[in-house]
């Protein structure tokens, strides 16, 4: 699985829809069970792209919802833990979430100049990741590669000298305000 997510929690989980799964997460975990937690899920679960919790938080504000940003955190970490969502830190500035049902395993190369991230699947990638499990008798839940460079644009732009404020350990990925997520 090319998502940094955690792996269901047993196999039966892999039936449920996610509403479900993480309903069954909260119960098991002792957790409330609220509709601002659903309301953040639904809203998660329309995104087709990577996002942060202020872009979730700034749309869900933008359809009237009453959640507030603490819920919205609270819930995301939630999310990730019963492995709905994915979290990537591109950079060490915001973590970037997104979905992981509905979508293909794949990995991702990130432009430390202009902070355009690029998804791609590679099946070599999945056979080392299982072979080398296999050698080592390790069972795989997850994993994550990103690759950190310079993308085709930034390259013919010319735009590749090093520079601090772009580097991998900077704010590459500035958020951006997103009016609605993507419909698939």
């Amino acid at each position: 699985m090319g998502a940094a997510a955690p792996a269901l929690h047993s196999p039966s989980e892999a039936n449920l829809s996610p509403t479900e799964r993480f309903r069954k997460f909260l119960q098991d975990g002792q957790y409330r069970i609220t509709p601002e937690r659903f309301e953040v899920l639904d809203a998660v679960l329309a995104w087709d792209d990577h996002f942060d919790a202020d872009n979730l938080f700034i749309y869900l504000k933008s359809k009237g919802s009453k959640v507030s940003r603490a819920t919205v955190y609270k819930t995301l970490n939630l999310l990730h833990e019963c492995g709905l969502v994915s979290r990537y830190r591109f950079s060490l500035g915001h973590a970037q979430y997104e979905k992981t049902t509905g979508r293909p395993s794949h990995d991702h190369m990130v432009c430390t100049k202009c902070g355009k991230i690029i998804e791609f699947e590679n099946a070599e990638v999945e056979r080392v990741q299982s072979d080398s499990a296999a050698q080592y008798g390790f069972t795989p839940q997850y994993h994550s590669l990103q690759i950190f460079g310079i993308c085709a644009e930034c390259t013919a732009s010319g735009n590749t000298a090093p520079g601090k404020e772009h580097a991998p350990q900077s704010h590459a990925i500035p958020p951006k305000v997103i009016q609605a997520p993507p419909r698939q």
